[in-house]
């Protein structure tokens, strides 16, 4: 039964969070003039919920989904960027230099977080400098036009990324727990949590290659079956010690993601020649492109169904793990999360 969710909800996974993610990296917009009127908003429309407006709204191709949130409300370095979806461009730019985000010159732009060496991307400092923002604007060719028959763009993707040095491998493991801490408190489901590198082998043990669906999942750790002399046999081990023990080898690639039921949430870190280089992507899955003649209406109640079914299963994998032939003794949950 684990295997088969963790088949399932990862083809789900791969599918929901990539294909919105494809039109990430527009140019920046010229400003344009508009008639959208800006109201005062309640906290949840700030966090990036319930947000309507006539271009938004139940009925139209594009639209935040109906209902009430299933995650809780938080405030968090995640809830912080997902507030940033789901704005007009005209008025993503004005807030971002509202925050204090500045435009990275073109001289100053690392290959660390331009892998794809583009020239059409635009990155923003944080106000701080401990991070390189990613804006992702989407054209709105299938909302309503808007009265001046012009149509929109807005945010619909969020990349921030980190660089640390090789030596600070203490301070990667508390970045990737302080963002499942953070996917907690949302109530995120967490999806993957899987790592490797160059020449890993899936069946050493110790384990050389973590990999977990589900906080569950999380909580017994990997498991390998190996022959030992003839005969098959089983090894659990914690994902935190795996990490520790192969987060310096070459190519070293983790990568962390949730879902709920508007949006997905990742971390990959990888060891790069600059050091560790922490990527975060947040996507807005209410924004992404549906079926002509459907509606979020529609689609919304499918979002709540993978969502819920998703939580159920986590839940039920407890006694699944019980009754296991090779039972892994399950961590604390709480402990687990404030490890690093």
């Amino acid at each position: 039964m684990i295997m088969k969710f963790n088949y399932l909800f990862s083809i789900v996974l791969f599918i929901g969070f990539c294909l919105p993610a494809q039109a990430q990296t527009a140019k920046k917009k010229p400003v344009k003039a508009t008639t959208t009127a800006t109201a005062a908003r309640s906290k949840a429309e700030k966090m990036g919920y319930a947000r309507t407006n006539k271009y938004w709204g139940p009925g139209t191709y594009y639209c935040y989904a109906p209902g009430t949130p299933k995650n809780k409300m938080a405030d968090n370095a995640e809830t912080a960027m997902r507030d940033l979806t789901g704005i007009f461009d005209t008025d993503l730019y004005k807030e971002l230099a509202k925050q204090g985000f500045t435009e990275v010159p073109k001289k100053e732009v690392k290959s660390w977080f331009n892998e794809s060496k583009s020239k059409d991307v635009t990155y923003y400092y944080s106000p701080d400098k401990s991070y390189v923002l990613q804006p992702s604007v989407k054209d709105m060719y299938n909302s309503p036009a808007m009265e001046t028959g012009k149509y929109a763009y807005a945010s619909d993707y969020m990349a921030r990324y980190v660089l640390l040095p090789k030596a600070d491998s203490l301070k990667v493991l508390a970045a990737v727990w302080q963002f499942m801490r953070d996917l907690n408190e949302m109530k995120v489901v967490l999806a993957t949590f899987g790592s490797n590198f160059k020449n890993a082998d899936p069946k050493a043990y110790p384990i050389q290659r973590a990999g977990s669906t589900g906080w569950t999942s999380m909580r017994a750790g990997t498991f390998v079956l190996k022959m030992v002399d003839g005969k098959p046999r089983g090894y659990w081990e914690q994902n935190d010690v795996i990490i520790r023990r192969t987060m310096g080898m070459t190519d070293f690639d983790l990568l962390v993601m949730g879902m709920e039921t508007d949006y997905w949430y990742s971390l990959r870190v990888r060891l790069k020649k600059e050091g560790y280089v922490l990527a975060y992507n947040i996507v807005a899955s209410n924004m992404k492109d549906l079926e002509p003649g459907n509606t979020w209406v529609k689609e919304y109640p499918k979002h709540v169904t993978e969502y819920t079914t998703a939580v159920k299963m986590d839940k039920d994998n407890i006694e699944v793990y019980k009754k296991a032939p090779l039972p892994p003794v399950l961590a604390d949950f709480d402990k687990l999360l404030i490890k690093y």
